[in-house]
C-alpha cells in the first residue's frame, strides 16, 4: 500500500474503506467543489479545457524524479486501476443508484462516444444541470454490477477516481472504463511517467508456468488483453512471463486463459514494486 491507503484506508485500500463513502463527505469543502465540477455545468469547462490543452501540456510532463515529486504535490493522488472483484466491492459500498455518462476523453478527441463513466455520487446535480445529455442512464446496483462484468469481458479497464483528497477523507466518485489508447490520464502515465495521472493497481499478475505450458500449445489468447506491454511470450518454452514493473494489476488477462494459469497477487509481495505506482 502507498501512503494514501495508509492515511485514508482504515486498514484496507482507500477505495474499500466504508468511511470514505459517507454522505456528508461529498458535500464538504474541496469534495463538494469537485463533485460539482465533475457532474454539473462546470463539467463542460473542465472537460473541454483539460482535453484541448492535453497535447500541448504533455511534453512538459516528461518524467524526472524532481518533476514527479512536484506533480504529486500539485495534483496528489489521481485515479487508480482496480480489478473486477474490487470494482464489484465498490458497487456494494455505495447506496446507489448510479449514473452512467459519456467518456470525456473519447468525446473531445473525435473517438466514438461510449457510456463508460459510472458515477457513484452526484446524480441529482447531473440530472438538474445537464439535461441535454439524453443518452445518460440511471442504473440500479444490480445493473451496475452487470455493467462492470460486461466491461471486464470486453476488455475495458476499471479505474476509480475520487472527489478530492482532504484531511477528512478521499471519497470515490466515479469509476471509468477506458483503454490505454483513449484515456488521457493513462496516456500521461504510460508516455510521460506521471505517477499520479493514474496509479497502478494494488495487485500484480502472476502466471503458473506449469499450467500455462500444459494448456497453451499455440500463440496465447491472453496476450492481446494486456494494454501495458507487461506480458512476454516465449515461443521456445511456450509459456507466458509477466514483467511486474509494467503490470498495472487490472486482471483483464485472466478471462482469456481457460486453464486458470493467471492470477492476481498483492503488489506488496514484490519488494521491488513498493514504490512503483
Amino acid at each position: 500500500m502507498c501512503r494514501y491507503c495508509v492515511e485514508y484506508g482504515g486498514g484496507t485500500k482507500w477505495y474499500l474503506n466504508p468511511d470514505n463513502y459517507r454522505d456528508e463527505l461529498y458535500t464538504s469543502g474541496a469534495h463538494e467543489a469537485t463533485v460539482k465540477m465533475l457532474t454539473g455545468v462546470q463539467k463542460n469547462s473542465f472537460e473541454v479545457g483539460a482535453m484541448t490543452i492535453a497535447d500541448e501540456s504533455s511534453p512538459d510532463l516528461y518524467y524526472s524524479d524532481t518533476l514527479s515529486v512536484a506533480m504529486e504535490q500539485m495534483i496528489g493522488h489521481g485515479g487508480q486501476t482496480v480489478p473486477l472483484e474490487d470494482a464489484l466491492k465498490i458497487i456494494d459500498l455505495c447506496k446507489g443508484p448510479f449514473f452512467l455518462m459519456n467518456c470525456a476523453c473519447r468525446r473531445y478527441f473525435g473517438k466514438t462516444d461510449v457510456l463508460r463513466c459510472l458515477y457513484l455520487w452526484g446524480i441529482e446535480t447531473a440530472l438538474k444541470e445537464r439535461p441535454w445529455e439524453k443518452d445518460s442512464k440511471i442504473l440500479s446496483k444490480e445493473e451496475a454490477k452487470e455493467f462492470e462484468m460486461d466491461c471486464d469481458k470486453k476488455g475495458f479497464l476499471h479505474s476509480i477516481w475520487h472527489a478530492a483528497v482532504d484531511t477528512d477523507g478521499i471519497p470515490p466518485i466515479v469509476m471509468c472504463h477506458c483503454t490505454a489508447t483513449d484515456c488521457i490520464p493513462t496516456k500521461f502515465k504510460l508516455s510521460y511517467g506521471v505517477v499520479n495521472a493514474q496509479r497502478k493497481g494494488e495487485y500484480v499478475t502472476e502466471v503458473d508456468l506449469a499450467k500455462c505450458k500444459e494448456g497453451c500449445k499455440e500463440y496465447p489468447a491472453c496476450m492481446h488483453r494486456c494494454q501495458f506491454g507487461a506480458m512476454r511470450y516465449s515461443p521456445v518454452e511456450r509459456v507466458m512471463y509477466i514483467d511486474p514493473q509494467a503490470c498495472f494489476g487490472c486482471g483483464l488477462c485472466r478471462p482469456a486463459c481457460p486453464y486458470g494459469a493467471i492470477k492476481l497477487v498483492d503488489r506488496s509481495s514484490y519488494p521491488s514494486l513498493v514504490d512503483n505506482w
